[in-house]
Order: structure tokens, then C-alpha cells, then sequence
């Protein structure tokens, strides 16, 4: 009986070895002369497709710099927040580059290497303003989303202000560009974007109140790979790369004290 047992639980053990997917590390990446990278299609600017139906964004440039780094070809796949983690997890793809946090449950199932970028959240006003943080606000209006994270924050950080709050974001950027309220809390990206719609009511940071990272995600079981990762993100922090490619896209650079992993 114990013999039948021992029999089954090999052929069981020989069967998940053959279905498993396996998982390319760092040498195997190098020896295909190509590396398969997780990107964005639909979260500008990260990742998205301009008018001529190329995929641009930041997610992309970094992609292309990790595949130029490693000396081999890049192939780009296309993931959403539903599958991205599953995708690394399957081997369908080798690196996930597509705006994503690094929290306690995702890290359950892939590793995340040292943030690359970040979104950030704060107060923004007209490039010529005179305030340089909020300790500065006078009877100036701002305003801002409900219920966001960034009116949790400048409530916080400014409970006496002189706060309009909207429905969402559009309506907030929207009361701005019409002179309804003089400065706005949102995060980057969207005062980048209002900038370039409309550069003569840019947008400049007054203060940010907290800044939210992005990671590129490596399947479990990698140590080389993700050691490599890890390197890079920190060569080309130190080079000063990926504060300009942040600059760029989100329309401003990294702090200089980014936090690692």
C-alpha cells in the first residue's frame, strides 16, 4: 500500500514539474537575446497609445532602457491591473513595467524591485505663484475632489483653508482653468496634463504632500533577475535617467531622498 502511495505521489510530483510553467531568470533572459516586458496601454502617461497607434509612455521608455541595459531585444505585451501580476506568475512574460505599487499582499505573490518612479499628490498653482508651501495660503480658494486622497491631506495639513470641494477630479481641473477656484490639490500627473492643454494656466507644485512609488514586478523564484533589476533601477536613479524620464512625463523630477526597497 505505502509502495502504491510512494508510486503516485512521484508520478503527482514528475506531472507538476512537466505542467509548471517555468520561470526565466536572469542568464535564461540572456541566453533567449530577448526579454518579454508587462506594459500599459490604457493608463497615461504611463503606458498608452498616441496618434499613430504607438504604445509611448514613461512604462515604455523604462522598458526599452531595462531591454538596452541588458543588451537584447525588447518584446512588449500589454497587461491591466487584472492580469499583470498573473501574466509574471504564468510566464508569459519576464518584467511587469506598468505603473504598479508595491503593497504586503501583492508581494505574496511576486517580488517588486526598488520604486523607479512615483505619482505624487499636493497643492499646485499658477507657475508665477508666490507661495512655496501651504503655510503661505492667505484667503486663496482651492479646490479639490471629494473624498480623494488629496483632500484627506490638505484637510489635514490645512483644516482652516478656504477648501472647494468637487465632485471629482475633471470638475476640480475644470474650476480651475475657469478661474472658480486659484489653486488646485491633484495629483502630478493631472496638473501635467492641464499644462499642456492649456499652457498658459500651467500648473506648478506649491507642495507635495506624499508621493506614491511604482515598482517593476519579477516572478518569485528569481533572485538573479530581480538583483539585476534592483541594480539598474539604482544606476540610473544615481545618473539622474529616471528623474528626467519622470520629469518628462509626469511633469516633474523625483525627490532627491527616494526611498529603496
Amino acid at each position: 500500500m505505502m509502495k502504491h502511495l510512494s508510486t503516485i505521489a512521484c508520478a503527482a510530483l514528475v506531472s507538476l514539474a512537466v505542467t509548471a510553467p517555468a520561470k526565466a531568470d536572469l542568464q535564461d533572459i540572456l541566453d533567449a537575446g530577448t526579454v518579454r516586458i508587462g506594459v500599459p496601454a490604457d493608463v497615461p502617461p504611463f503606458g498608452f497609445l498616441d496618434g499613430s497607434n504607438q504604445q509611448v509612455g514613461l512604462d515604455i521608455e523604462v522598458a526599452k532602457l531595462i531591454a538596452e541595459a541588458l543588451g537584447v531585444d525588447l518584446e512588449l505585451t500589454t497587461v491591466t491591473s487584472a492580469n499583470r501580476i498573473s501574466y509574471l506568475a504564468t510566464n508569459r512574460i519576464d518584467l511587469t513595467v506598468a505603473a504598479m505599487g508595491a503593497t504586503p499582499e501583492r508581494a505574496l505573490q511576486i517580488d517588486f524591485s526598488s520604486p523607479y518612479s512615483a505619482l505624487s499628490i499636493g497643492l499646485f498653482g499658477p507657475e508665477d505663484s508666490e507661495l512655496s508651501s501651504l503655510a503661505d495660503l492667505g484667503d486663496q480658494t482651492i479646490g479639490v475632489a471629494r473624498g480623494t486622497t488629496q483632500d484627506i491631506e490638505l484637510t489635514e495639513r490645512a483644516p482652516d483653508a478656504n477648501i472647494q470641494r468637487y465632485d471629482d477630479d475633471a470638475t476640480a481641473a475644470s474650476a480651475y482653468l475657469s478661474g472658480q477656484v486659484e489653486l488646485l490639490a491633484t495629483a502630478n500627473i493631472i496638473a501635467n496634463d492641464l499644462s499642456k492643454r492649456d499652457p498658459d494656466n500651467a500648473l506648478a507644485p506649491i507642495e507635495i504632500f506624499r508621493y506614491s512609488p511604482t515598482h517593476v514586478g519579477v516572478p518569485k523564484g528569481n533572485p538573479d533577475l530581480l538583483r539585476w533589476v534592483d541594480t539598474f533601477v539604482f544606476y540610473n536613479l544615481n545618473n539622474g535617467r529616471l528623474s528626467e524620464m519622470t520629469e518628462e512625463w509626469l511633469g516633474q523630477p523625483l525627490p532627491e531622498r527616494f526611498p529603496s526597497m
